[in-house]
Formats: C-alpha cells, structure tokens, sequence
C-alpha cells in the first residue's frame, strides 16, 4: 500500500485515539501519536494493539510523542481525549500548524464552539459551562476546524491494547455547513481505513443525536451500574432512558436542530448494541473524573435560555455527581 505524504497527529492515546491511530496506519497513513504516562511508554517500545471486527492488528506509529515540540505543524489533528483537557492543549496548538492544518476534536457532547460559524436566535455567544473565561472562545484556532460525532464504541484493556465489538462511524461537517473541498479531503483521508466517514451539512443536527445517546446512557450506566443493552430495554431502565431522550429532543428543538431518529427506532439501536458499557461507566470504575460538563452541564444551561425542564435528566445526573463525588473522595482518603 502506498505510503500516505500526510502528516497527521492523534492527541490522545485513549481507546478511541488508538482505534484512529491504528485504523489510519493500516491504510497507509504515517501517524504520529501524543501519549503521556504508562501509556507513551508502552506505546513507544510495543505499539498498539487493536482488536476489533476484523481481527487482531498490531501497529507502530510512525511517531510517538509526550510533548508538541518535538512535532513539526501537521497536516492533520486529531485531538482524542476528553475535554476538560482543551484549556491545556489549546495554547499548544499553535506550534503545530500551518496555513491548511485542520483541526477535528473528538468528543462528546456540546462543542465549546457550537455558537460559531453560524447565525442563531439566542443572544448567547459561548457557553460558559464549558468555556466559562472564553479562553476557547479566544485561543483556540477556529479557522481551522471542523467539527465531528463519534460513533465509536472502544474499551482500553490497558496502555497499548483496545477492544471493539461494534463497526466504526465518524461524521464530519464544516461548522459554517459548507460541504467544502477540505471537508471532502478529510473524508478521504479514512478510504481503506474500515471506519464509515460520513460528511454532513448540519453537523449540529448530529451533534444532539450524539448527545442525546450520551445523556440517556452514560450517567444512567453509572447510577444503574449496567451496560447499553439493559439501559434501553430493561422494564426498570427503559422508561427513564426514553424520558431522558424526549428531554433533550426539546431541547435541541429549541436551537432548531432537528434529530430525526425516531424514539422507538433510537431505543431499539441502542438495545442492539449489547452488553456494551460506557465510557463514563469506565471512567467511573477507575475512579476518573467524569466527563459530565460537555455531556450534561452545557445541555443544562442551553435548557435555560428557553426555559426547558430536564427533570428525569437532572434526577440521574445528580445521582452521577453524588456517587462520583463519594468515589474521588474515597479515592482521595485511600491516598
């Protein structure tokens, strides 16, 4: 296969930095990785092992990295990990870009940029759940991103070895929702990758679908300490899982995007998914901290702005912050 002149970078060597990472070497690409921790360690002596649908792959990375100075600008920029990182990656960004360098972050929930590129009704310009200094707002360089929604469920075994079960799909969309030409290219970066892209014009639409399959699953994994398969089906579970749903269809009905998966077709999928746990549920268990400001605390405050009533949301989220509170406390006094 010929070797890709591309550079790209994957920030992040979490579950689903690694898929990325192994998924785009195997088709050709030279990828380089930041990883810090045990994590570049195991990386930079044994690589990365994936398996997934089409078996056991073991990949190097064409570069692996703990800091951005020993990277030139890159073609490419993944950044795969969660967002309470940003603020620390975005003043690092600088120094690996040109003119052209898209930027993708790869993250749940609602995007600290979601206000940009775009004319709204609503006189907010930032969300300060999310951004509460506008230090994102300010710094991070917007010209040169292009927003996603990940539909990639991976479990990180342990540095260096990721599992999946289910197929891959990254959707793409220009925040402005010009199907540009370097929207097109990005697309072609994950031909021969096995990872379904899929460019869109209204990545906003997508980004509440994803949202709205995070809040109905992710706190409730926690509090019900289960997988997706029981979340959507189970006689005890499914009724709050499908108020959380029509809680954030408001919502997102407010900003005028429109999710146009049915309920009862969304619950099924999620149903299908089997015994699957979330990455909060993960996060959880290894007494992390949880990654509910993007997920839930930015739906709140947009809820707000319209008056919209989240109760069955709020109910389980506060469930969230109190058994994860009592956990980093535990975690702390073990300390």
């Amino acid at each position: 296969m010929q070797q890709s002149a591309k550079k790209i970078l994957v920030y992040g060597a979490g579950a689903i930095g690694s898929v990325l990472t192994v998924r785009l070497t195997l088709a050709g690409h030279q990828v380089s990785v930041i990883a810090r921790g045990e994590n570049y360690h195991v990386i930079s002596q044994e690589g990365i092992h994936l398996e997934d649908l089409t078996g056991h792959h073991h990949i190097r990375p064409y570069r692996v990295v703990s800091d951005v100075s020993e990277l030139e600008p890159q073609d490419y920029i993944f950044i795969a990990t969660k967002f309470h990182a940003l603020a620390e990656i975005t003043p690092q960004l600088k120094a690996l870009l040109h003119d052209d360098t898209v930027i993708v972050p790869l993250m749940n929930g609602i995007p600290f940029w979601y206000f940009y590129g775009i004319e709204h009704s609503s006189e907010k310009t930032y969300i300060k759940s999310l951004d509460s200094n506008a230090q994102l707002s300010t710094q991070f360089p917007l010209k040169n991103l292009i927003g996603s929604v990940v539909f990639i469920t991976a479990q990180l075994l342990q540095p260096g070895k990721v599992k999946s079960i289910n197929p891959y799909l990254l959707i793409f969309g220009e925040p402005d929702h010009q199907l540009s030409n370097r929207l097109k290219q990005l697309i072609e970066l994950f031909v021969d990758t096995n990872i379904e892209a899929r460019p869109v014009e209204t990545i906003r639409d997508q980004i509440w679908t994803k949202v709205m399959a995070n809040l109905s699953s992710n706190p409730l994994s926690v509090v019900a300490n289960t997988s997706l398969d029981q979340i959507y089906s189970h006689p005890y579970l499914h009724p709050i899982s499908r108020a959380i749903t029509q809680e954030v269809r408001q919502v997102a009905a407010c900003y005028g995007a429109r999710i146009t998966i049915d309920p009862t077709t969304f619950l099924k999928l999620g149903t299908e998914m089997g015994a699957t746990y979330t990455s909060m549920w993960y996060d959880y268990q290894k007494k992390h901290r949880l990654e509910l400001e993007s997920i839930a605390d930015a739906v709140f405050e947009l809820a707000e702005v319209y008056g919209c009533e989240m109760p069955m949301t709020r109910c389980i989220y506060d469930l969230t912050q109190f058994l994860s509170t009592q956990s980093l406390k535990q975690e702390g006094a073990a300390s």
